[in-house]
């Protein structure tokens, strides 16, 4: 999912309604175009083509390829335009992570490929069932030109909804597979939680917003319904960036008065949707005369991140409700005490204003108005990019300690769910062993032992990096943290050790022992050694 300008947004709302530009449509043709090759003085043979729907592709190969194909699948990007915030592609835009580590790649040997994830007639969003089959034309293309002898698909945040089901479909179309920051199959388990995020500034900010419920309507009407909505959040947003939030709650009456800050609310809100508490700028720690305490650099951090995490919200939301139909979002059952860890409610109770203003917004929250869904939307929500997650092949996980758009839990489900998998197999193995009784029986089962074969790997951010203006304000213009945070953000050796440990995967089949894994760990600074930390799980999980 691509970052969106908060600045430029604000600046752009008003002029939506006068925009009326459409999808640019793309003319399917009935099978994939033959590639179109030149060779530089570097021996780099560039390729491009278009795909039978019509999108293009684009492929290079360095003049000392190695028989290593590396299939880059990029994430969300939006149908319609929001002038000077979104832009519609109008082809390939990147053929490997942000184009960061392409040369790199490309010096080591590995073949590149890529497209463009758009379907006929100009239409993007979640169209993760076109891009599926798209995946696979694309490395039918590459191997019907070039000797392959490995193939790794990887690919970022939407991606996730691409590969895990693709591998699943197509087990022989690749050796490895890498996913960086990427969804876990349903998103529907995030959207839930950017859905609430609306909802709870529904009651504690601005009873007009309407949020999720609002988005359905198909087309540019629905793109510009869910501006409207985002619009409402970015007011806020800005308000509570000039003020940082120190206003009493104004909703709902029951609190009005009461003395509890906006930001005790902000907070409170953050913590319940999972969203991180380190920032671009905000480490969650560091203090001074005007952030006194650690728990208000961790609001400040939830205010730097909720803009985009909402904005994910937003137009993801709307592009998955074109699928579902309105009415996908359901809280009647949500109970919003629970969603709040309690090791969250004791670091952070300064911030939340202590234990009687966290019972007293929960209990309000609680006693709201709900939103009653339909079943039948809320279904195919939960239903999207069905995956098994039993793939057998070697699968690396690349995530960011603090990113804001897809949350790091999207890693840990995913672990939990091929671990799930990989119990009941081994549990079979273990009952077919010990019932072995001749060499036969011992061989076959012998065959059912399963081999683990995932690894995550966390870019983490520095312990502290906050920096203050003259006047003791947090310095949101400052350097951001150099690793650990935003989205498909990483460094070229970060992204370079994740890559080198791919193509040895697919070599070999595995992910590597933990001593292999720490060889390029080691290499590429903030990578966590730790093999078995964990980031916190999703607030929803199907």
């Amino acid at each position: 999912m691509k970052t969106i300008s908060m600045r430029k947004f604000i600046a752009a709302i008003g002029a939506a309604a006068l925009l009326s530009t459409a999808a640019v449509a793309i003319a399917p043709s009935a099978n994939a175009a033959a590639p179109t090759c030149s060779t530089a003085s570097n021996g780099i043979e560039t390729c491009t083509g278009t795909l039978s729907n019509g999108a293009g592709y684009l492929i290079k190969v360095p003049a000392k390829f190695g028989g290593t194909f590396f299939y880059w699948n990029h994430g969300i990007r939006f149908t319609y335009p929001l002038p000077g915030v979104i832009t519609v592609p109008k082809g390939v835009e990147e053929l490997t992570p942000s184009n960061v580590p392409e040369a790199s790649m490309l010096r080591a040997g590995y073949g590149l490929a890529t497209y463009d994830g758009v379907s006929p007639g100009g239409l993007r969003g979640w169209n993760t069932a076109d891009r599926v089959e798209m995946l696979k034309e694309l490395i039918d293309t590459v191997k019907a030109k070039y000797s392959v002898r490995k193939g790794v698909v990887y690919g970022s945040s939407q991606a996730g909804s691409i590969i895990t089901p693709f591998i699943e479909k197509y087990p022989t179309y690749a050796n490895a597979v890498g996913l960086m920051a990427g969804v876990t199959p349903s998103i529907g388990q995030e959207v839930q939680s950017l859905c609430d995020a609306f909802y709870i500034l529904s009651v504690f900010a601005d009873p007009t917003i309407k949020g999720c419920a609002a988005m359905g309507v198909k087309g540019l009407a629905g793109h510009y319904a869910a501006a409207a909505e985002f619009g409402k959040v970015v007011a806020l947003l800005t308000a509570w960036g000039a003020n940082l939030g120190a206003p009493g709650l104004e909703y709902p009456a029951a609190l009005k008065g009461s003395g509890i800050p906006q930001r005790s609310a902000l907070l409170l809100t953050g913590l319940l949707i999972g969203l991180p508490t380190k920032s671009a700028h905000m480490d969650g720690i560091t203090t001074n005369a005007v952030i006194a305490e650690q728990s208000i650099n961790a609001t400040v951090a939830i205010l730097e991140n909720f803009g985009e995490a909402i904005a994910t919200g937003t137009f993801g939301g709307q592009a998955i409700s074109e699928i579902t139909g309105p009415g996908f979002y359901d809280n009647t059952k949500t109970n919003w005490f629970s969603l709040l860890d309690p090791a969250d409610s004791g670091r952070f109770n300064l911030g939340l204003s202590g234990d009687g203003a966290i019972n007293a917004m929960l209990g309000v929250l609680s006693q709201a108005p709900r939103v009653t869904g339909d079943p039948a939307a809320v279904a195919k929500l939960k239903a999207l990019d069905k995956s098994k997650f039993d793939t057998t092949k070697p699968v690396v996980l690349l995530s960011n300690e603090a990113d804001r758009l897809v949350f790091p839990g999207n890693g840990a489900l995913y672990v939990d769910k091929a671990r799930a998998i990989y119990d009941a197999k081994l549990a079979k193995y273990e009952t077919a062993r010990d019932a072995a009784k001749t060499s036969e029986e011992r061989a076959a089962a012998a065959r059912l032992k399963p081999v683990w074969n995932v690894a995550s790997l966390y870019a983490m951010t520095p312990e502290t990096y906050t920096k203050f203006t003259a006047a003791g304000t947090p310095d949101l213009a400052a350097a951001p943290s150099p690793s650990g945070v935003g989205h498909q953000n990483f460094t070229l050796k970060q992204m370079m050790a994740w890559v080198k440990i791919l193509a040895h995967a697919a070599d070999t089949g595995k992910v590597g022992s933990p001593g292999y894994l720490q060889q390029y760990i080691k290499k590429a600074p903030y990578l966590n050694s730790d093999l078995d930390y964990r980031p916190s799980d999703l607030k929803y999980i199907w």
